[in-house]
């Protein structure tokens, strides 16, 4: 059985990792980016967009056996190949795997699992007729989250959007 090629770690410039992917693939390397489904909340809007898994670090391999590393260190969004004393560094392809099931299990989370709003945590209602005011989490969905809070001495419950609240 072959020994399988072992992946290098390259650290990027700040927010460059997709511009260095695209950089090493165009000199044919195999390039891994693993991506992390995550909850953003942005202008009062809340959504799920993905974001590095591991921000400012990318895995690559060369795909033929002669490829050098040395053009590495010159690819837009790179800062620098990661190193152990003079040796650059490596992960086995059965931790690559197991980033990437990692990547995948998250990417099949429904919104309400990778929402950080979770039933019985306390938050404050913001941007609304409402605001200002204390409430605990009862049930998350995909647009909404049910909260449940006292109005004149008695428990109410009411849905306010994901981006409407936030954690105390």
């Amino acid at each position: 059985m072959a020994q399988s090629r072992p992946w290098y770690v390259a650290h990027t410039k700040p927010r460059q990792e997709s511009t260095a992917c695209q950089q090493l693939l165009r000199q044919d390397f195999e390039v891994y980016l693993p991506l992390f489904k995550v909850f953003k909340k942005r202008r009062g809007d809340a959504l799920t967009a993905h974001e590095p898994m591991f921000p400012r670090y990318l895995f690559l391999r060369p795909t033929r056996a002669t490829q050098s590393l040395s053009v590495v260190r010159s690819t837009v969004g790179i800062s620098r190949l990661v190193m152990f004393g003079t040796q650059p560094a490596t992960l086995a392809d059965t931790a690559v795997q197991a980033i990437r099931q990692a990547e995948a299990l998250r990417e099949t989370a429904n919104d309400g699992q990778v929402s950080p709003f979770k039933p019985g945590m306390p938050v404050q209602i913001q941007d609304s007729p409402l605001a200002g005011l204390q409430a605990l989490v009862q049930a998350v969905s995909k647009d909404r989250v049910t909260l449940l809070l006292t109005i004149l001495g008695r428990p109410q419950t009411v849905q306010v959007g994901l981006g409407q609240i936030m954690p105390l």
